[in-house]
């Protein structure tokens, strides 16, 4: 199907209430305005008894990232109360790096030949980035945490097993993520970091600025280095 360009002007207040809340929802503003501009035009063809216009639009509204579910909400997942106790007991939200964090993504990095590794903590509205070789990207490299419309992390928590995309770009779900355009990821793969309660804490990963096929025997080797990633947790634990 033809994409046809446009532009559309806002005034700067509407511009950081669009932003604010498409931050929220973990997609980007343009994908904000799209779902909108397409669910406000399914209305109207509703209104005027146009049923296969509004059924059409409601299926492409519904197949887009924020149409998967409630606006304002989160996954059931990142908002689990138990997972997140679970998180918070570990002691690591908010600390600093930690050497013993940086070797096993530094070797990730390095047995995957990739640009960066990354070993995250998912809380329910942010990204912490224990450990970040590759990353030097300013202000996330500065402050190691990012907003959900970043992360593509947060997926492997949702599904608790890994996610592995040779191109986020050509992804359904995926390719709206600010993470591609602003950090330059295009291929991903993560695994689960899951503590022995069973709760999926975050990910390691690689990534890569260009499409790639990820083998099952590269999956293998960042699943056996989470286990490591795991033992190192549960040392801090409280």
């Amino acid at each position: 199907m033809a994409m046809r360009a446009t532009t559309i002007r806002f005034s700067d207040d509407v511009w950081e209430l669009l932003e604010r809340e498409a931050r929220r929802q973990g997609v980007s503003s343009a994908q904000l305005i799209r779902d909108a501009a397409v669910m406000r035009v399914a209305y109207l063809a509703g209104q005027r008894g146009d049923e296969e216009t509004a059924t059409g639009l409601a299926r492409i509204a519904a197949d887009s990232p924020a149409g998967r579910r409630p606006a304002g909400s989160r996954s059931p997942a990142l908002t689990d109360p138990e997972r997140l106790a679970s998180l918070r007991a570990t002691g690591l939200l908010d600390s600093p790096a930690e050497e013993d964090f940086d070797r096993l993504a530094r070797l990730a990095a390095r047995l995957l030949d990739a640009p960066m590794a990354l070993v995250t903590l998912v809380d329910s509205d942010r990204q912490l980035l224990k450990s970040a070789p590759g990353l030097t990207i300013s202000p996330w490299a500065e402050t190691r945490e990012m907003s959900l419309s970043h992360s593509i992390c947060q997926h492997v928590v949702e599904r608790q097993k890994p996610l592995v995309v040779d191109d986020l770009r050509e992804h359904p779900v995926l390719r709206d993520s600010l993470a591609i355009p602003d950090l330059g990821i295009v291929a991903y793969a993560g695994v689960p970091i899951t503590r022995p309660d069973g709760h999926v804490m975050g990910s390691l990963c690689v990534t890569d600025s260009e499409p790639r096929h990820w083998t099952s025997d590269q999956v293998q080797t960042l699943e056996d280095l989470a286990h490591s990633v795991v033992s190192e947790i549960e040392l801090r634990a409280h």
